[in-house]
């Protein structure tokens, strides 16, 4: 049996190097190089959020929610019950008992009206009030029509209504511009008022005025939106006739029923009627404007989005360690939707 032969080895010659030579790598790495990053790196503009989707997109009305009782037992709805339920006690305890509410004031009137400088009570009250939360301009005016008649009146009604809009203004833009910039990324209701504001000028201040949007509410927008001054005291001087009403209320607690009243009693009323249809036309106006500019407010959002994400890739390939910041701290989850939005007016 004839053994196989082993097999055949080859040989290869053996490069003997020398100890002085030193062997470099073909392409050397620094300690650290320097990271750039690429189009394809940058993320996309991210997908509307579920709450902005359902603003962009809203379903029909389901009339059976309304047969729930969860649908009224919710902030919104109390909210609007109690301005309602306010409304409608303040008008029948003013209609009713108008009288009584004149021998209830009347001494607070006679200690007002003796003071030397009495007057400055309620424009001190006025400059308070003129920060929100807080409330109360028209019991103030009602208050001021009592005891120093129309005329005077409704000159310390303008005076104190000017003053504290101008100071609610000047500390609004100097020291609570970044709150006002921070709630405009995170409440779309409060961009979509300020993107309104912002291409309306003016005239949206004037309207916004004589809307039934509360006016200590609106001086925070105008001041935190780059509204200038002249404007803003334009438009409050253009609306002080929306506190003539107040005034004038206040100016028939001290006028008795008769035959000779009914000419007041008929300019009050219609008075009313028209600062209530000003202020409701105002504020459907304002809703309407707000409505349009959604899908911008929405793609800004995105778009502020987008640009934290890349800011984040970018420190990643520097650095090698994510932002230690949220990419945004107000973001739901992403809906999944294929394509952008554009924005639309």
């Amino acid at each position: 049996m004839e053994m196989s032969s082993p097999p055949p080895y080859t040989t290869s010659e053996v490069v003997s190097v020398a100890k002085d030579v030193i062997l470099e790598p073909l392409s050397p790495i620094p300690k650290r190089a320097e990271a750039s990053v690429g189009i394809r790196e940058i993320p996309r503009t991210p997908s509307p959020t579920p709450s902005e989707f359902a603003v962009l997109h809203p379903g029909p009305f389901n009339f059976r929610r309304m047969l729930d009782w969860r649908y009224w037992f919710t902030k919104q709805w109390l909210i609007r019950f109690l301005i309602l339920t306010f409304a409608v006690l303040f008008a029948l305890v003013f209609t009713e008992y108008r009288q009584d509410l004149a021998n209830a004031f009347a001494p607070v009137a006679h200690w007002m009206r003796g003071l030397p400088a009495g007057w400055l009570i309620p424009i001190a009250l006025m400059i308070i009030l003129s920060f929100p939360p807080l409330f109360g301009h028209e019991i103030v005016g009602i208050l001021v029509g009592l005891v120093w008649g129309f005329e005077i009146g409704f000159g310390i009604m303008a005076a104190g209504t000017i003053l504290g809009e101008l100071i609610s203004f000047f500390v609004f833009r100097y020291w609570c511009a970044a709150r006002g910039e921070k709630l405009e990324q995170t409440s779309m209701r409060y961009a979509s008022i300020a993107t309104v504001v912002r291409k309306g000028g003016f005239k949206m201040v004037l309207i916004m005025r004589y809307s039934a949007i509360p006016s200590h509410f609106s001086t925070a927008v105008f001041s935190t939106c780059g509204i200038s001054l002249l404007s803003f005291c334009a438009a409050a001087v253009l609306a002080l006739p929306k506190q003539f009403i107040v005034v004038l209320l206040g100016t028939t607690l001290n006028e008795e029923d008769g035959a000779n009243n009914r000419t007041g009693k008929l300019i009050v009323d219609l008075s009313l009627i028209v600062t209530i249809l000003c202020t409701v036309g105002g504020l459907w106006y304002i809703n309407r404007r707000c409505k349009a500019v959604l899908p911008e407010v929405v793609y800004a959002r995105r778009k502020a989005r987008q640009r934290k994400l890349a800011a984040n890739v970018t420190r990643v390939s520097t650095t090698g360690s994510p932002d230690p910041s949220p990419v945004e701290a107000n973001y739901d989850a992403p809906t999944g939707l294929p394509g952008e939005v554009s924005p639309t007016v």
